[in-house]
C-alpha cells in the first residue's frame, strides 16, 4: 500500500475520504486500483475503508466500521442514527437489523434520502448529538428509540435494557424524546419498549426472554433471590404462581476448560434449586423466537414443582 495512504488510515480510524485522497495526491484511478487490489473497500460514495479491518470482523464490528467510514468521510455533516448509533454505543441489536446503515443530517432538515449503501435521515434536533470517540452519533436515548421505531420491539428492548443497565440514559430522557417523536411513524413500538424496559436484564437473551414471558401472560419476578443450602442464588425469572424458575442458557459460556467448570457449577446450582422443590425451565436462544416452546418447557417444569 502507498505509504501516504497507510499513514492516513492509521491516523483516521482506517477511513479515507475522496477529499483526503485528493489532498494526498491520489487520483480516482489510484483509488480504483487500491480497491481492485483488495487494499481498500468502497463503503459509499466518497468513503473508503482499510480492507484489512474487515477481515474476520463480526457482523457488529463490520457494521460499526462501515458506519464509521461514512460518518468520518462526510466531515461532520452526518451522524450515526437508529440501530447504527446503537451499535456504536455498544448496545445490542438483533443481527438481522445490521443489513442497513442509518445516519442523520446534523444540521439540514432535508427529508429522508436512500443511498445505495445507507439511508440518510433528517436532523432530529441540534441537541440530539454526541460522539463515540471521533464518530458523531445520536445520543443513546435516541439510538434506542430509533432502533425500536425502525427495526422493531425486540432489538429496541435489547438496546434499551443495556442502555439503562449501563446508565447511558434514563427513563425520563427517553420519555422526553418520545414526546418530540410523537408523530414519527412507528413511535408506538418505541413507547412499548420504554414501558417494558428494565435495567435488571444481564444479557440480550434475558431481554428477549422477558418479552416472551410477557407475551405469554405469565406473572414473574426478575432476578429473584432463592435461599439454598447456606447461600443465596439469584435466578433470571421466578414464576410464583407455578413455582417455576426460568433460566436463560448463556451462549458459549460452557466452552473450553473454564466452561466445563462453569457447567459443573451450574448443574450443582440447579440440583439445589430442584431439591428445594422448584421446577426449572432452561431456555435456549432458539426458543426465544418460538414462544410455544418456552411455554411447553414451563408447563413441564410446573409438573415437577413442589412449592
Amino acid at each position: 500500500m502507498d505509504p501516504r495512504v497507510r499513514s492516513h488510515l492509521d491516523s483516521f480510524s482506517g477511513v479515507l475520504s475522496t477529499r483526503a485522497a485528493v489532498r494526498l495526491g491520489l487520483t480516482a484511478n489510484d483509488l480504483r486500483a487500491m480497491v481492485a487490489a483488495g487494499e481498500l473497500v468502497r463503503v459509499a460514495h466518497g468513503a473508503y475503508l482499510d480492507a484489512a479491518l474487515l477481515v474476520g470482523a463480526t457482523p457488529e464490528e463490520d457494521h460499526r466500521l462501515r458506519v464509521t467510514a461514512i460518518v468520518l468521510a462526510k466531515g461532520g455533516s452526518v451522524a450515526a442514527s437508529h440501530h447504527s448509533a446503537a451499535v456504536l454505543h455498544g448496545l445490542p441489536v438483533l443481527r438481522e437489523a445490521l443489513g442497513s446503515i442509518r445516519v442523520a443530517h446534523t444540521r439540514s432538515r432535508s427529508n429522508t434520502r436512500r443511498r445505495p449503501t445507507f439511508t440518510l435521515h433528517r436532523c432530529p434536533g441540534e441537541d440530539a448529538f454526541g460522539s463515540v470517540g471521533p464518530v458523531a452519533t445520536v445520543v443513546p436515548a435516541l439510538a434506542v428509540i430509533g432502533t425500536a421505531v425502525l427495526v422493531g420491539v425486540r432489538s429496541g428492548l435489547m438496546a434499551a435494557d443495556a442502555a439503562l443497565r449501563g446508565e447511558l440514559t434514563t427513563r425520563d430522557e427517553m420519555a422526553s424524546w418520545l414526546v418530540r417523536w410523537s408523530r414519527v411513524p412507528g413511535v408506538d413500538r418505541a413507547r412499548h419498549v420504554v414501558d417494558l424496559m428494565s435495567p435488571l436484564a444481564e444479557s440480550p437473551a434475558e431481554s428477549l426472554l422477558r418479552l416472551a414471558l410477557i407475551a405469554l401472560r405469565l406473572d414473574f419476578v426478575e432476578q429473584h433471590p432463592l435461599e439454598l443450602e447456606g447461600w443465596t442464588a439469584r435466578v433470571d425469572f421466578y414464576l410464583p404462581a407455578l413455582g417455576v424458575v426460568v433460566e436463560m442458557d448463556g451462549m458459549c459460556k460452557y466452552e473450553g476448560s473454564t466452561g466445563s467448570l462453569n457447567l459443573a457449577a451450574e448443574k450443582r446450582r440447579e440440583d439445589q434449586i430442584r431439591a428445594r422443590g422448584y421446577g426449572v425451565a432452561r431456555i435456549e436462544w432458539a426458543d426465544l423466537f418460538r414462544p410455544q416452546r418456552i411455554h411447553a418447557k414451563i408447563r413441564a417444569a410446573a409438573l415437577t414443582s413442589r412449592v
